[in-house]
């Protein structure tokens, strides 16, 4: 790290990742290790992870001390993923929230200074996934104060691209991610990701319910950013 990035994070931001995973010790091994191995500051993130309770392996892995697991009170699955993401929220001690999967990996060295270098908005990584889709987005934790929630909706990346794209607050960062999903990659082709194609694709995320509540989580975040608009 040069003795600028070191002097940008000296005092730099806390980054809490959110992170559910099911039935795949290993894998949330090597994905906790990649975003701690190449962070300037390893003791400058926090990850929070979620596991359930008919899942002993998850809630067993051996993890660094900054990874923290806590155990949902039930199964709430895929269609419920976003009660996962939001309970470790509430948790989250940090300046930026990014949402993570056990299926990825970082592969940019000092990924968290380039984090902690940019002002508050929705920051959206450079990966192999839909190139549209912010999947890993990063963004302010007041944010979600604020709100009470990440996500109302198990797409909880597309509710949070969604909220930086409406406030003209969604930019890219210089981090790269591999997603070594199996229609990717053919990585990770197990029981979870079966189950995560059949009970993940919601139907509700368009429905009106739906927008209604993301354009008042806009207005709410509007008048938090611009407190003086009227």
């Amino acid at each position: 790290m040069t003795e600028n990035g070191a002097s940008a994070m000296a005092d730099g931001p806390l980054i809490t990742v959110l992170l559910p995973s099911r039935g795949r010790p290993t894998a949330l091994a090597e994905s906790v290790g990649s975003l701690l191995d190449l962070a300037d500051q390893p003791n400058r993130i926090q990850i929070r992870i979620a596991a359930d309770p008919d899942d002993p392996g998850t809630r067993n892995t051996e993890l660094p001390q900054q990874a923290t697991i806590w155990t949902a009170p039930e199964r709430y699955g895929y269609s419920r993923l976003h009660e996962y993401v939001n309970r470790l929220a509430e948790q989250a001690d940090g300046d930026w929230l990014m949402l993570w999967n056990d299926d990825a990996r970082i592969l940019t060295a000092g990924w968290d200074t380039a984090v902690a270098r940019r002002q508050p908005t929705v920051l959206w990584p450079h990966s192999n996934d839909i190139p549209t889709c912010n999947t890993f987005p990063i963004w302010p934790r007041i944010w979600t104060d604020r709100l009470g929630h990440v996500s109302l909706s198990p797409h909880c990346d597309s509710w949070i691209q969604y909220l930086g794209q409406a406030l003209d607050r969604h930019e890219r960062v210089d981090v790269e991610i591999l997603h070594d999903r199996a229609d990717l990659t053919g990585g990770h082709d197990d029981q979870t990701r079966a189950e995560s194609s059949v009970g993940y694709r919601t139907a509700d995320y368009g429905s009106p319910v739906m927008e209604a509540a993301r354009a008042a989580d806009v207005a709410t975040l509007r008048a938090l950013l611009d407190p003086e608009a009227p």
